[in-house]
């Protein structure tokens, strides 16, 4: 099954030959390697064409720069094959990887996209050790689409997408936020279906000029405004009653977007005695056993709170007062 592979850069000179390498190394061929530069100030585009002469699976070209999304939707645009896989150009790919992702698309019932698990490299903080211990232990679809609201599951370079599903879509969409979750929630919105092959095919580096370092578009405040549109979107939130699970920093910014976009904040609950019967947001903070109501409707719960090990706790409960994940709770990061 024929992949064409998009790699949108820009002043990727120090890195892009080990991507490019890496893709030298596969073991499916059949793919074209489609190469934008986004307008570049240094030579790696250059360096990109000597390492692939031979090679005419590569394609490289070079234009004004347009900015992340305007070359995924010209790299879309451009590809022809009926997978598409992404790969950044400080990223490295397994030589496996196309070829462990190809064959859940030629196997009974494909999914609409295949990621894998990754290592990152770099000088690796804690925190982000722990984000890639969360990212490799969702596999199958129902582990991505539970955690769906804490984070972005799927890596954008890890993803390879049914080439269909991304023209129905309509592509990338372009705004002030993460482009790739944004896809990954319209995507599940119109019922794509996830997975990871269960193996570690990419390493993604770690660096401070990464553009999830340096650009707004992926700040915080950027994925809690983007989660909670979608959320109130596809649980039809406006005007229903809303609780948030977590009276501290994070839950009281998730009621505030909750609100913002036309949901009913009723109540926080929490299971610290010390901010029981407090009022936040106009709202008491009630405890946890506030929600076990014996009758009438429930109101939708959103658990906003950052403590390790604290979302499988609140599913425990939750499930044990008789909700139902995704019709009636969610679980924010």
């Amino acid at each position: 099954m024929t992949v064409d592979v998009l790699l949108p850069f820009r002043d990727a000179s120090e890195w892009i030959e080990d991507a490019v390498r890496s893709l030298l190394a596969q073991t499916h061929r059949d793919f074209r390697a489609l190469l934008l530069d986004d307008g570049s100030d240094d030579d790696g585009a250059e360096r990109v064409t000597r390492a692939v002469a031979a090679d005419p699976r590569f394609l490289v070209r070079r234009r004004e720069p347009r900015g992340l999304v305007a070359s995924l939707n010209e790299l879309v645009a451009w590809s022809n094959a009926p997978l598409l896989a992404r790969l950044d150009a400080d990223d490295i790919a397994a030589p496996e990887r196309l070829e462990r992702q190809v064959a859940r698309f030629a196997a009974a019932s494909p999914p609409d996209v295949v990621s894998c698990r990754v290592s990152f490299r770099g000088t690796i903080s804690p925190r982000l050790r722990r984000y890639e211990t969360w990212l490799n232990s969702l596999v199958t679809h129902e582990e991505i689409e539970a955690d769906l609201w804490v984070e972005s599951p799927i890596p954008h370079p890890t993803a390879m997408i049914r080439r269909d599903a991304l023209l129905a879509l309509g592509g990338y969409r372009d705004f002030d936020g993460p482009e790739d979750y944004d896809l990954w929630l319209r995507g599940w919105r119109a019922g794509w279906r996830f997975e990871k092959v269960p193996e570690v095919l990419m390493e993604l580096r770690d660096h401070e000029a990464r553009l999830t370092k340096t650009d707004s578009r992926y700040l915080s405040r950027a994925f809690l405004d983007l989660k909670a549109t979608h959320l109130v979107e596809a649980r039809e939130l406006v005007g229903r009653d809303v609780v948030v699970w977590g009276a501290g920093r994070d839950g009281v910014r998730t009621a505030k977007a909750l609100r913002d976009r036309g949901a009913n904040l009723v109540a926080f609950v929490d299971v610290a005695p010390t901010k029981i019967g407090r009022q936040r947001r106009g709202v008491p903070t009630e405890p946890i056993e506030f929600l076990r109501l014996e009758h009438g409707r429930r109101p939708y719960v959103v658990a906003a709170v950052g403590v390790r090990g604290a979302r499988a706790l609140i599913r425990e409960r939750l499930r044990e007062y008789g909700y139902s994940e995704g019709a009636e709770f969610a679980c924010f990061g």
